[in-house]
């Protein structure tokens, strides 16, 4: 029985493309998304939309020149074909270009990276003077892709560890995603199907799909909804949270970051002493009608920084009507995630008790009650 490879391989690889452009374009978007955020981790997002695009740019041409413009014009297929490497190979150096920036230099050696710059450009001057169809050329375009996504595999396994919660999960999707992408590239890819085991292309075909597809797929669930890339360790430094109430000089809500961390270590007792520490740290370090000044005194929609020792406080006023209240967070060190967070947990206040604050005098004394659940909504932003 002859397959018709066309009537299999050609929708699915419609299907692929299509998934491959929205995670790259998903990527870019939640690059652009965080960018006046100021936070240089997201950086990776771009690098791995720009991988995507043009990987998938790379693919796209190698399929049509192999389905329609083979046929017509040898000539012009062999052009198309060198064009896929030399897509394919900038696309890695891009990569490795974003990633060799500064914030990711503990992740990466820059040693290795100019070595990794060394290595694509002779695989480029490959493409444009070797023959592809070449056993040359295949060791080389093999051994300089599998080094590239070793390198890649590596640095993010390195950024997984120093990861938590919910980004943590979307990266190993992410991992694991683009690792049977990489498997379909060396079952099916070019190499393997059309130059070095031709007599068995129709196969090697019929295996590489669906594993490229889950590959993207996987791709996708770690992708959507990505929170922002917020510095590793950020979380660490975390003290409390408090949300002032300026009309009155008086705490409506706060929230102990290390009695959170520590809660199942310590009994209930201590619970309770440990949420009069912080209180103490906030009002006597940084006195409430200090911080009031301070955060009057300058645009609602800016934070705003208090230093006392080894401790800061960032604080910021409420949106529009409610810009009576004013959110503080107290840190041991300072890093640019905090604003990023600082915002979102105001964001997330107002939109919760929206209608509660605009009658916020007469809850009489019983603010801290009531707003006792908002606890969940912070848990979950530090997931």
């Amino acid at each position: 029985m002859v397959v018709n490879l066309r009537e299999f391989y050609i929708p699915a690889l419609i299907i692929s493309v299509i998934i491959g452009y929205q995670i790259s374009i998903y990527f870019l978007y939640q690059y652009n998304k965080y960018k006046n955020e100021n936070i240089d981790l997201n950086a990776i997002l771009l690098a791995y939309g720009i991988l995507f695009g043009l990987t998938l740019s790379g693919f796209l041409i190698r399929v049509i020149n192999l389905y329609w413009i083979k046929a017509f014009n040898l000539q012009f297929f062999n052009f198309l074909t060198r064009l896929t490497f030399i897509i394919l190979y900038s696309a890695l150096m891009v990569f490795f270009i974003i990633i060799s920036r500064k914030p990711f230099q503990e992740f990466i050696n820059l040693k290795l990276t100019k070595f990794t710059y060394i290595i694509i450009i002779i695989s480029l001057f490959s493409v444009l003077l070797l023959e592809i169809e070449t056993i040359l050329f295949s060791i080389i375009s093999g051994l300089t892709l599998l080094y590239c996504y070793s390198l890649i595999s590596y640095f993010q396994r390195k950024i997984i560890k120093l990861s938590t919660g919910n980004i943590k999960k979307r990266l190993n999707f992410i991992f694991i995603g683009m690792i049977l992408c990489v498997l379909q590239h060396f079952i099916g890819g070019y190499i393997p199907s059309y130059v070095l085991f031709t007599e068995y292309s129709d196969m090697l075909q019929l295996i590489s799909v669906p594993i490229f597809i889950i590959g993207l797929l996987m791709i996708f669930l770690g992708i959507y909804k990505f929170p922002a890339f917020l510095e590793f360790r950020w979380k660490d430094h975390l003290f409390s949270f408090l949300i002032i109430n300026r009309k009155k000089f008086k705490i409506i809500y706060n929230f102990n970051f290390k009695r959170n961390k520590y809660k199942d270590e310590i009994g209930e007792e201590n619970l309770i002493k440990s949420r009069r520490k912080a209180l103490f740290l906030s009002t006597g370090i940084f006195a409430i009608d200090d911080i009031v000044s301070i955060i009057t005194n300058s645009s609602s929609n800016q934070i705003q920084k208090i230093k006392q020792g080894s401790l800061i406080l960032f604080m910021i006023n409420g949106e529009d009507s409610l810009n009576f209240l004013m959110y503080c967070l107290l840190v041991d060190k300072d890093m640019i995630s905090f604003n990023y967070f600082l915002r979102q947990v105001r964001d997330n206040f107002e939109r919760m008790y929206k209608n509660i604050l605009k009658n916020i005098d007469i809850l009489k004394g019983n603010e801290n009650k009531l707003f006792s659940n908002f606890d969940k909504a912070i848990l979950k932003l530090i997931e």
